[in-house]
């Protein structure tokens, strides 16, 4: 019992400081864009900003299947400490680099390598912790340990953001955005310090000892378990695509339609976050009552049944309001999808490959599907005319997700082949 708690405190902070450090540049993109990206325009500068935070989305899928050769190859603990190390380092280095009018071109340059290992780490934690703390729970609440693994990254996120908007008050110093990644380099080392320290997964020890591990486990994935890693895919694919409408693109339009300052969207979506952090732990213990596949397949339904006539909402009288009812039904039927799918995905692969499949396909799903349904819903509507043409696209996500369910092969939490 203490072992499980341990590894649950272990996997969750670590996974809050990835998505603490991912938050915090997005925050900081337009005051960092002058400081390493300067041009006589703005716009260049704070495109190139961002451009440096996109390009962690492509490293996400690398990050999955690095970090998942080292767990299903040498352990679990050993991937995790392994990621909070190379997150906790370049977090350390942006809180003190200097500035493109101290050090030239290598002011940006080590800033993106900087991003670009932030984002390798991020595509390995998540599958990781998930991997690490089911497998110590030997199938016990683990679908409310998954949700609240999912509920720490969005805290950490949540973290980050505050931290970040109280560095940029008047009282605060010129450099104080530099605070926020140092404090995130300290949380770092007490995570590693944690991680080195709690018992490795107990299936993993078994498979181990049984020599039953994969010289190369992602290419067995690939010879034997094609199937399950597209359901993969899509089931991480389908949970962030809602999160992400209901977040970044409600953003884009309350920005645009509503012109509401940045500081109020900041608390708008502030709300959204503590609403799923609050949500996705409740969802897991639901699934470990009622099952993991009910919940999640209901999910899907009331998605394929909701979204449209929520965006037609929104159609009919756009306003805060509104955008909040918007917020607060999609955001309970997502987090229903999303607090039990590591739970189920561990069901997917066995032991020895597990760490790999699930790196590899969650990552993808997540930047592929995920990552760009803001674009993607942007581009509907500009494409079509009709503001209600982002609805489709979460229904689709519906289909697939329900899909991806139900088309797996399941194995047992702690098969070891």
């Amino acid at each position: 019992m203490i072992s499980r708690y341990k590894a649950i405190f272990a996997a969750t902070i670590g996974n809050a400081l990835e998505y603490y450090d991912v938050m915090l540049y997005g925050f900081f993109a337009v005051k960092l864009a002058p400081l390493f990206f300067p041009t006589e325009n703005p716009k260049i500068s704070i495109m190139a900003s961002l451009v440096t935070f996109a390009a962690g989305f492509l490293m996400r899928p690398l990050g999955g299947v690095f970090f998942g050769h080292i767990g299903d190859k040498f352990g679990r603990r050993y991937a995790l400490a392994f990621a909070i190390v190379l997150v906790t380092v370049p977090t350390f280095i942006i809180g003190i680099l200097p500035t493109y009018e101290v050090i030239g071109m290598a002011a940006p340059f080590i800033l993106l390598l900087c991003r670009l290992l932030q984002a390798l780490c991020v595509g390995g934690e998540y599958s990781g912790a998930a991997v690490f703390v089911i497998e110590h729970s030997e199938g016990k609440q683990s679908a409310f340990i998954s949700g609240i693994l999912c509920s720490s990254g969005i805290a950490g996120g949540v973290l980050g953001t505050l931290i970040g908007y109280i560095c940029t008050l008047s009282f605060m110093p010129e450099w104080g955005w530099r605070i926020p990644f140092l404090i995130g380099s300290f949380i770092g080392l007490i995570g590693y310090y944690i991680r080195t320290r709690v018992a490795e997964s107990p299936a993993f020890e078994a498979t181990r000892k049984l020599k039953k591990l994969d010289k190369y486990p992602l290419l067995e994935i690939l010879k034997t378990q094609k199937r399950n890693l597209l359901c993969t895919i899509g089931v991480g694919g389908t949970s962030l695509i809602t999160f992400y409408i209901v977040s970044v693109y409600m953003n884009v339009l309350l920005f645009t339609k509503l012109n509401l300052a940045l500081s109020e969207i900041m608390l708008v979506n502030l709300g959204v976050n503590l609403t799923w952090t609050l949500l996705l732990p409740v969802m897991g213990w639901l699934a470990d009552k009622v099952g993991k596949e009910k919940v999640m397949s209901s999910s899907c339904i009331a998605l394929f049944l909701i979204s449209y006539p929520m965006f037609k909402l929104l159609d009919v009288e756009f306003s805060l309001q509104n955008i909040m009812v918007f917020q607060l039904v999609l955001s309970i039927i997502g987090a229903a999808y999303t607090a039990p799918n590591s739970a189920l995905l561990t069901t997917f692969f066995p032991v020895k490959e597990r760490h790999s499949g699930m790196g590899l396909g969650y990552a993808l799903g997540g930047a592929v599907l995920g990552g760009t349904t803001p674009l993607i819903a942007t581009c509907l509507v500009h494409l079509t005319g009709l503001t209600t043409s982002p609805a489709f696209y979460l229904m689709i996500s519906g289909v697939i997700g329900f899909l991806s369910i139900h088309c797996a092969y399941k194995n047992e939490y702690n098969k070891l082949s």
